[in-house]
């Protein structure tokens, strides 16, 4: 996985790399949904664990993050960025695919009980997403979605 990269590495660092999985879902009206954690607005999505592929992962995060279920519409595409959390030491480079997805329905309750899921309208999304390779990929969703209309 590659694609853009975000952010920058800090010099004499080791970044653990992490491979993971996000989707973009639109309603259809403009909104987008996502959810809201400690760290700010994200997309929903994660690491993939050993054993999954990306869309086993993604599936599974959704379940975590918002107790609902997903039906995958299409690859968007990838895309990488380096992570700095100088306060708890922690760097990763984060190499993500990224999906259009549809939300259907609820059915768990949520694990991550510190995600919110929620609708906004796209601009905003965009706008509030706390990662910069988020915010491209819903960048790519409305890029693809303006030239089929």
């Amino acid at each position: 996985m590659i694609g853009p990269i975000f952010g920058s590495p800090e010099p004499g660092r080791f970044y653990d790399i992490q491979d993971c999985a996000y989707a973009v879902i639109p309603d259809g009206n403009g909104m987008l949904g996502v959810v809201r954690t400690p760290k700010g607005i994200m997309l929903i999505g994660g690491g993939i664990e050993r054993n999954e592929t990306a869309v086993d992962a993604l599936i599974r995060e959704t379940i975590e993050e918002t107790g609902r279920t997903i039906r995958i519409v299409s690859r968007l595409g990838l895309a990488t960025q380096y992570v700095n959390n100088r306060a708890k030491g922690k760097y990763r480079l984060k190499r993500a695919v990224f999906f259009v997805a549809e939300i259907l329905a609820k059915s768990a309750k949520p694990v991550d009980l510190d995600h919110e899921f929620l609708w906004l309208p796209a601009h905003d999304a965009e706008q509030q997403l706390v990662r910069s390779f988020h915010k491209w990929a819903v960048q790519q969703h409305v890029n693809m979605a303006d030239t089929v209309s």
